[in-house]
C-alpha cells in the first residue's frame, strides 16, 4: 500500500511519464500489501508509540513524527488457520495453511489554504493466502520446511477531491486514484529452524526466504497490467524464558530479534532494503478457552530503520510456547 507521498510526486510528473508512474505504483501496492499483512515481517500492534520517549536508542532510527503517523494510519487484520501436522514418510510432515487479511489506511491531504478543503484518501487491500507446507527433521535440533503457496490480492483506493487537485481528476482517476485491481501471486518459501536449550531455557534461530511473483488482474487501465515481485529474507532469534506455572498453566517471557531483508517492489515504499525488529512479551496457556485459542499474551516491539519505524504494543495468541 503506497503512502500518499507517491501521489504528491505523481502530481509533479508530466503526462508523458504518468503511465510509468501508474505501473510503478501498481507493482508497489501489491508488494507492500504482502509485507504489511505478514506478521513475521512487520508488527503494527494495537497501539503505536515513540520508543525514544522511553529509552535512549542513540542514532538508531526507531521512529519519527512522520513514521509514527503512518503507523497510526494503517490498520491490519488477519485470520490465519493451519491444519495439524500429518506424517507423510520418514521424518517428513505436511500441513495446510490458510490466511485471510485486510490492510487499510485513511489520510487527509492539504493542498489548499482552507482547513475545510482537505482532500481525503483511503486505501484498502484484501488478501487470501493458501499454501501447503512440508517439514523435514534434519537432525535433533535442525528442521527444514518448504512450502508451495499462492496469494490473491484485491486493492482499491478512493480519493475525495476538495481542493485544486480536482482539476486533475481526469488525469489521475482510474490510474493512480479512484481505482481498483487484483493480482494473483505465486509465493514459494524455504525455511531452516534450529531449536535447542540454553541454561535450561528454549531458544530458536529461524531463517526463511519467500519470493512472490505474479500479475495484476481486472485492471482499470493498461499501465496497471504489470508483474510484481517481492523477496523477503527473515532471520529471527527467539529466547523463551519459562516462568513458574500460574495456577496450572504454563507461561513464559519471550525475547525476539529480527533482521528483514527486502528485494523487488517492496523496497521503495518501505524506504529501505533491510530493517530490524526487537521485542519482548509474556504468553500464557489458556486451556479454559475454546480450541481455537491455545494461549494469549501481550508484548512490545520496536521497528528500526524503515519508513514505519516506531514502537507497538501488541496482543498475541496461538504462539509457540
Amino acid at each position: 500500500m503506497i503512502l500518499l507521498s507517491n501521489i504528491a510526486y505523481g502530481a509533479s510528473q508530466s503526462i508523458n511519464s504518468l503511465d510509468n508512474m501508474v505501473s510503478r505504483v501498481a507493482k508497489q501496492n501489491i508488494a507492500t500489501a504482502i509485507v504489511l499483512t505478514d506478521a513475521n515481517l512487520i508488527t503494527l500492534g494495537v497501539v503505536s508509540f515513540d520508543p525514544s520517549s522511553v529509552i535512549d536508542f542513540g542514532d538508531l532510527d526507531t521512529g519519527s513524527k512522520s513514521s509514527l503517523e503512518r503507523r497510526r494510519e494503517l490498520k491490519t487484520y488477519s485470520l490465519p488457520w493451519n491444519s495439524s501436522w500429518a506424517d507423510v514418510g520418514s521424518n517428513w510432515n505436511t500441513s495446510t495453511y490458510l490466511k485471510f487479511s485486510y490492510v487499510g489506511s485513511s489520510q487527509t491531504v492539504d493542498f489548499s489554504q482552507s482547513a475545510k478543503n482537505f482532500d481525503s484518501f483511503t486505501e484498502k487491500s484484501y488478501l487470501f493466502q493458501a499454501e501447503q507446507r512440508w517439514q523435514h527433521a534434519l537432525s535433533e535440533h535442525w528442521k527444514m520446511q518448504f512450502a508451495i503457496g499462492a496469494q490473491t490480492i484485491w486493492y482499491e483506493n478512493n480519493f475525495q477531491y476538495r481542493s485544486v487537485l480536482e482539476q486533475l481528476a481526469p488525469v489521475f482517476d482510474n490510474g493512480l486514484l479512484n481505482t481498483s485491481y487484483g493480482a494473483l501471486m505465486i509465493d514459494p518459501s524455504l525455511e531452516f529452524r534450529y531449536d535447542s536449550l540454553l541454561y535450561g531455557h528454549r531458544w530458536q534461530f529461524i531463517s526463511s526466504y519467500r519470493f512472490a511473483i505474479g500479475h495484476t488482474l481486472l485492471t482499470d487501465s493498461e499501465p496497471q497490467k504489470v508483474t510484481s515481485k517481492v523477496g523477503r529474507f527473515n532471520n529471527t532469534l527467539l529466547f523463551h524464558y519459562q516462568l513458574p506455572q500460574l495456577g496450572m498453566n504454563d507461561n513464559e517471557l519471550r525475547f525476539m530479534f529480527k533482521r528483514i531483508d527486502l528485494s523487488g517492489d517492496a523496497v521503495e515504499p518501505l524506504a529501505t532494503d533491510h530493517y530490524y525488529e526487537v521485542g519482548a512479551g509474556w504468553v500464557i496457556d489458556t486451556p479454559w478457552l475454546n480450541s481455537w485459542v491455545n494461549n494469549l499474551g501481550i508484548g512490545v516491539t520496536v521497528n528500526i530503520g524503515s519508513v514505519l519505524s516506531g514502537g507497538s504494543i501488541l496482543l498475541m495468541f496461538n504462539e509457540d510456547i
